[in-house]
């Protein structure tokens, strides 16, 4: 997700008196656009910046353009790090954190976490109550053990083993997302009725 940043420059206004008074001509208000990263994924998307008058394209880490009113965009500049800063700095710091994602594994055919990501689960519960209103999606999955309905169930029960650990937390429900992938998306591709222990896994991503 591309993300844009847009400040609005001060407009010069005439000050109003008893009598009415000429007025001298508004300053065009001003728009500084610039393309910031993905915060999650660290890419750069692209954004067209259009009005009547013209257009210009930005693609790269902190290009900006300048947008007046009945003036076609400035030509694009990119910011420096400093630049950046300068602008947006409070706005980029009541950006929300990027996601967290963790990978937890169970042993074969239960809802048993492993030794390691009974450790790993501290590390979960430690990212939720670090966020102010925490979103969390939760997704089980199985390897190709069994049949796929049972997979199919299992994924579940495994997820929603971890989402009642999330809510011991004191996390409202309605924020946690379950849902289970059963053996239909392996993180090891495998034949089936192959035992693959990252297959047996709950995603969990923290917002």
């Amino acid at each position: 997700m591309t993300r844009a940043i847009v400040v609005l420059a001060a407009v010069a206004l005439a000050g109003s008196c008893a009598r009415a008074a000429p007025q001298a001509p508004q300053a065009p208000t001003t728009e500084l656009v610039a393309l910031a990263a993905d915060p999650e994924s660290g890419e750069v998307g692209h954004l067209t910046i259009s009005n009547t008058a013209g257009q210009v394209e930005l693609g790269e880490r902190h290009a900006s353009t300048r947008v007046a009113t009945g003036r076609a965009p400035a030509q694009p500049v990119t910011l420096s790090e400093a630049e950046i800063e300068q602008l947006f700095g409070p706005a980029l710091a009541v950006l929300p954190p990027p996601a967290v994602r963790f990978l937890l594994y169970f042993e074969l055919g239960t809802d048993t976490l492993t030794p390691e990501s009974k450790t790993q689960l501290l590390a979960v519960l430690a990212a939720v109550r670090g966020r102010v209103a925490p979103d969390v999606n939760v997704v089980g999955h199985t390897d190709t053990i069994g049949p796929t309905r049972r997979n199919a169930t299992l994924g579940l029960e495994r997820a929603s083993l971890i989402r009642e650990q999330l809510l011991k937390t004191g996390l409202d429900a309605a924020l946690i997302e379950v849902a289970s992938h059963g053996e239909s998306d392996l993180l090891v591709p495998t034949a089936d009725n192959i035992e693959e222990p990252r297959n047996r896994r709950v995603e969990v991503v923290v917002r």
